[in-house]
């Protein structure tokens, strides 16, 4: 398997397509920190093998600092109701065998994940990763920097 990726404004699958706005960056400038970046996508496709079709995987995003940590990329409930941190998402997705598929051909898999109001306590070097059936596939580096001032 294979996997293209890219940080966009915002984005979204429609019929196995991505719609993207603002794509292909990887800095964020801030006026100062801490920072809440009001909204960032992920946008990635797989390239299932032939041989991979009809079969169930498994599709893993998260955040890594430059130390290889988990950053948490939001917050939920826990089963108590109390707020935990969110260090992944993701799923299960199967792509099929249509009879017009070539034995070898591939098929696609497209996702789009966006993620509101992640915060920033310093500025720092981080990695998304992407894995699939727990491989990773690709990271895309992101810089998060204080902007210069305006003179």
């Amino acid at each position: 398997m294979r996997v293209d990726a890219f940080l966009a404004d915002s984005a979204e699958v429609v019929q196995n397509k991505i719609y993207a706005l603002g794509a292909g960056w990887n800095i964020i400038f801030v006026n100062g920190f801490p920072a809440v970046h009001r909204r960032l996508a992920v946008g990635a496709i797989v390239h299932v093998p032939f041989t991979a079709t009809n079969q169930t995987h498994q599709f893993e995003l998260k955040l890594l600092t430059e130390d290889g940590v988990e950053y948490p990329i939001g917050i939920r409930p826990d089963a108590e109701g109390k707020p935990a941190p969110v260090r992944a998402m993701g799923g299960e997705f199967t792509v099929g065998r249509p009879a017009h598929l070539v034995d070898g051909d591939e098929q696609v898999a497209s996702f789009a994940f966006t993620i509101d109001g992640l915060r920033f306590d310093k500025p720092r070097l981080f990695s998304w990763v992407i894995s699939v059936d727990g491989e990773e596939m690709t990271r895309l580096p992101m810089r998060v920097q204080q902007a210069a001032p305006r003179a």
